[in-house]
């Protein structure tokens, strides 16, 4: 879904626009989405060569973290 800048779940969940969607679904050609499986289920890469929406994905994933409690440090790995 947010491949195809389709963000409704999350707009859902939280009764408004989470951080940096506006520009994520703006910009979703330049984002790549790629699932990979782990030892314990599976993740999500989010990735792009342009500062403009890896801003928004990080504004996005760290409200995401704070919203859920996960317990993410909410440190952006470089890879």
């Amino acid at each position: 879904m947010f491949a195809k800048g389709d963000f409704a779940s999350p707009m859902l969940i939280h009764a408004q626009t989470p951080p940096g969607v506006i520009v994520m679904k703006r910009l979703k050609a330049n984002i790549k989405y790629r699932f990979e499986n782990t030892e314990r289920g599976g993740r999500i890469r989010i990735t792009t060569g342009n500062r403009e929406p890896l801003s928004a994905i990080y504004d996005f994933l760290a409200s995401q973290i704070k919203d859920y409690g996960t317990g993410d440090s909410g440190v952006v790995e470089k890879r």
